[in-house]
């Protein structure tokens, strides 16, 4: 081998080459370690999470705690993801049955507790995080008490317990119930980051940032058509008056969240696939959903009028709808009939004037800067002899 080209290289570039190695051990020292812990109700958590966890993995290491639909949905996208049990709510006729979904969740409890903790700890223990990121997941903020983790809450959940909603007296027991739920999830983290398409005033506003919703770059990236279509997208597949209601109109509605693929005259139920959906969101001149947050906002940012039928007894649904509703961009519905979607249809002009003179979006730039700021500050302040940021320990 002719070792004189690599030793004449060397010599006149050493400068360059040490610059190289310099800036290897840097990114190497500088890399944190994130604990994400994802609520697997619903898919927004999930679709959330996945945009977030693509971002912190350009400059951090990130192991990742899903359950449920979430789960499946982190798996496809990301290495390091550990499933864990949680807690699924029960819907009957598009309602949430509140003693089902208590007592399903108590029966399990003891072992979910036990196995989740246990698993994760151990997990924790060898992976040694310097931060702990939830999504509305219970088991990741007992972790963080248990550990004395840095915790950082990111969702959508907590604009019902640290924003100040005014709502009508009929839905106040169904406000009190939630914040006693939300509270009982996520307890004192370092701060907490609320994403949301509306701005109520913040209760303490040292803790608490709000911030436009998070969206994937694919819907980032769609160009907004207005065919005829209407797309249909319902949280579980217990509304079946809805169905019979869309059975009274000529208009096509193309309808996910049924487990299906079949055509009942006007209706076209399709198996969820995120290219199809994307395309016919894109592409529908109205959306008729439930109250989740995500498809709301993407509908809103795709310029869609929302016809909003929440879940019962599920607050935050409801309260988006009542600002959805507020902000002119659409119609929140609880037993709508016919009239009421024929009055929506006459007036998607001006929901889509509302929503294009009024909604501002910066492509997830806000949040993420603020997310790696914070992480920086937490991580800057660790002390150095603790299980969290030794993992030989």
């Amino acid at each position: 081998m002719d070792y004189t080209k690599d030793v004449r290289y060397y010599s006149e570039n050493i400068g360059l080459e040490t610059e190289k190695l310099n800036s290897n051990v840097t990114n190497l020292r500088e890399r944190k370690r994130i604990l994400y812990g994802v609520c697997g109700e619903g898919m927004g958590h999930a679709i959330r999470s996945g945009v977030i966890i693509k971002h912190l993995q350009e400059k951090n290491e990130v192991i990742i705690f899903a359950h449920g639909r979430a789960y499946n949905y982190l798996t496809d996208k990301f290495d390091n993801v550990y499933q864990i049990e949680g807690f699924n709510t029960v819907y009957e006729s598009n309602q949430v049955k509140s003693t089902k979904t208590f007592f399903n969740g108590i029966k399990d409890l003891p072992q979910d507790l036990l196995s989740n903790l246990t698993g994760m700890y151990d997990v924790a223990k060898d992976f040694g995080p310097h931060v702990i990121i939830s999504d509305f997941e219970v088991y990741s903020n007992f972790l963080s008490k248990i550990l004395r983790i840095p915790l950082i809450s990111l969702d959508h959940t907590h604009v019902v317990t640290h924003c100040e909603n005014k709502v009508p007296l009929k839905h106040l027991k169904d406000k009190l119930k939630a914040e006693g739920v939300v509270r009982s999830f996520i307890q004192l983290p370092n701060i907490y980051l609320i994403t949301s398409f509306f701005y109520p005033p913040l209760t303490n506003p040292e803790r608490v940032k709000i911030f436009p919703p998070i969206l994937r770059k694919e819907i980032l990236q769609l160009k907004p058509g207005n065919e005829e279509h209407i797309l249909v997208y319902q949280t579980s597949d217990s509304n079946l008056k809805l169905i019979e209601l869309l059975k009274e109109f000529d208009n096509e509605f193309i309808i996910y969240g049924f487990s299906k693929d079949e055509v009942d005259g006007n209706l076209s139920f399709r198996n969820f696939n995120e290219e199809d959906f994307f395309d016919v969101l894109a592409s529908s001149k109205a959306v008729i959903t439930n109250g989740g947050f995500n498809v709301i906002s993407e509908a809103i940012y795709l310029n869609k009028p929302i016809f909003s039928i929440p879940v019962k007894k599920q607050f935050e649904q409801i309260l988006n709808a009542i600002h959805l509703e507020r902000l002119g961009y659409g119609e929140f519905h609880e037993d709508p009939d016919k009239e009421d979607l024929e009055k929506f249809l006459l007036h998607l002009d001006v929901y889509k004037e509302n929503i294009e003179s009024n909604f501002v979006h910066d492509e997830n730039q806000a949040i993420l800067h603020e997310l790696d700021e914070i992480i920086e500050e937490l991580t800057s302040k660790l002390n150095q002899g603790t299980i969290v940021n030794d993992k030989n320990n």
